[in-house]
C-alpha cells in the first residue's frame, strides 16, 4: 500500500504542476481543497487498476470512481470552468499517468494491447462522468455522451480541441512529432439534398466506423462539423500521417464514392505536422486547414500535405 500511495502522490504532484500552467481564474482552488482530494482519490484508483483489474470496474457508471468524477465535474462548473478546461484537466492526468508509467522502473511492464485499452477506458469513463455532471443542469440529452458526437459516436469538437492543446504541449515538451489530418465532404450540401437526411447520416456513420477501425487507440478521431472530420496522430510525422490518410481515403473512394448514390461524396484531405513542417504548434490547425483547401486543385481523394516554413511568411 505504501508503494501504491507513493505512485499516486507522484502522479498528483505532476498533475498539479501541469494544471497550474493553465490560465485558470486566480480565485479558483484548482488543485487544493475538495477538488484536489477528489482527484487524489481518482489517481489512487487509476494506479491500483494497473495491477488489479477489478479496480477498473470502479470507473463504470455506478462505481465509486465514477461517482467521484461526477462530483468533480459539478464542482468545476460551480467554479466557472469551461468545458474545454474540464477536458484539459483530465487529459493532463491521462498524459502524466502514462509518462509516470513508462518512467518508473517498477511500473515498466510490457504494455500489451488489453492493458492499455483497459486503462484508457478508465480515463474515458472518468472524463465522461465529469462532463456529464457538468452539463446535467442544462441538457439531459448530452449527459449520456457529453464528449461524443450524437450522430456518429466519435469525439465531438469540444473534446477534440481540448485534447489537441494538451497533445501539442506534450509534443513540445518531449520533442515528439504530431500530425493533424483534416478532411471534409466538399459537396456535403449537394449530398444532403440528393440523398436525404437519413441516407446522409448512414454515410457519416460508415465514415466514423471506418475511422475508428483504421486508426490506433492513441489517435483522436473527431467530427468537427456537419461534413468535416479530424484525426490527431500523436508520435507521428507527416509521412506516417500521409500513409494513414491515404489508406482511409482509398477505403472511402472504394466503399463510399464508387458505390455511392446519385450524388457521391467528394472528399478534400489535408494534413500538417509539427515540428517537421509547422514550426509553431499553435499554427498546426490553421496549416492543416490551408492544406485541405489546397486539395481542391488535386485529383479526387488525394491528400495534400502542408509544406513550408513560417519564417518565410507561410501560414
Amino acid at each position: 500500500m505504501a508503494a501504491l500511495q507513493e505512485r499516486a502522490d507522484l502522479l498528483m504532484e505532476r498533475w498539479k504542476q501541469e494544471l497550474q500552467r493553465l490560465p485558470l481564474p486566480a480565485h479558483v482552488q484548482v488543485t487544493e481543497g475538495e477538488a484536489g482530494e477528489r482527484m487524489e482519490r481518482l489517481a489512487s484508483s487509476l494506479i491500483a487498476a494497473v495491477d488489479d483489474e477489478d479496480f477498473s470496474q470502479r470507473f463504470e457508471p455506478g462505481g465509486e470512481a465514477y461517482a467521484v468524477a461526477e462530483e468533480l465535474g459539478r464542482q468545476r462548473r460551480q467554479q466557472g470552468y469551461s468545458i474545454e478546461e474540464l477536458v484539459q484537466e483530465h487529459v493532463i492526468m491521462r498524459n502524466e499517468f502514462w509518462n509516470l508509467f513508462r518512467e518508473q522502473v517498477d511500473l515498466k511492464y510490457v504494455v500489451d494491447f488489453h492493458l492499455e485499452k483497459r486503462l484508457n477506458g478508465c480515463f474515458d469513463l472518468m472524463m465522461q462522468a465529469s462532463a456529464s455532471a457538468y452539463h446535467y443542469e442544462h441538457s439531459r440529452e448530452i449527459m449520456e455522451n457529453p464528449l461524443r458526437d450524437r450522430d456518429t459516436g466519435i469525439y465531438n469538437k469540444s473534446y477534440f480541441h481540448g485534447r489537441m492543446i494538451e497533445e501539442l504541449r506534450r509534443s513540445v515538451r518531449y520533442g515528439h512529432d504530431i500530425t493533424l489530418v483534416l478532411f471534409e465532404i466538399g459537396n456535403y450540401a449537394d449530398v444532403l439534398a440528393s440523398e436525404g437526411a437519413e441516407r446522409t447520416l448512414d454515410l457519416l456513420r460508415a465514415m466514423a466506423s471506418a475511422m475508428v477501425r483504421m486508426t490506433r487507440d492513441c489517435d483522436v478521431v473527431a467530427r468537427l462539423g456537419e461534413g468535416s472530420f479530424a484525426v490527431l496522430l500523436p508520435e507521428t510525422g507527416w509521412r506516417g500521417g500521409k500513409v494513414m490518410a491515404e489508406r482511409l481515403s482509398g477505403y472511402f473512394q472504394r466503399e463510399l464514392v464508387e458505390s455511392g448514390g446519385a450524388e457521391p461524396p467528394s472528399f478534400l484531405w489535408g494534413l500538417a505536422s509539427f515540428p517537421e513542417e509547422v514550426r509553431f504548434p499553435e499554427k498546426l490547425y490553421a496549416c492543416a486547414v490551408e492544406a485541405m483547401r489546397g486539395a481542391r486543385d488535386l485529383p479526387p481523394g488525394q491528400v495534400a500535405v502542408y509544406r513550408g516554413s513560417e519564417s518565410d511568411g507561410g501560414a
